[in-house]
């Protein structure tokens, strides 16, 4: 699942193709505690990236799942 960056707030389209990435699949929420450095990297490669953390979380979990066949 690749739902990119927010959309602008005024942009009805924008939001509307954004809702539809974000609800291609079931989705679950995680919540976790990590390090504050590794948060602040994380927000500035999303910003770098035109993307956000979600993405990113979502993205280095699934490369860690097809890396570890268990």
């Amino acid at each position: 699942m690749s739902i990119n960056s927010r959309p602008q707030r005024d942009d009805q389209q924008d939001r509307s193709a954004f809702l539809e990435r974000a609800t291609e699949q079931d989705t679950a929420k995680l919540q976790c505690w990590i390090p504050a450095d590794l948060h602040q990297w994380l927000k500035f490669k999303a910003v770098d990236g035109h993307t956000n953390m979600t993405a990113l979380v979502v993205e280095a979990l699934e490369n860690f799942r097809h890396g570890h066949n268990s």
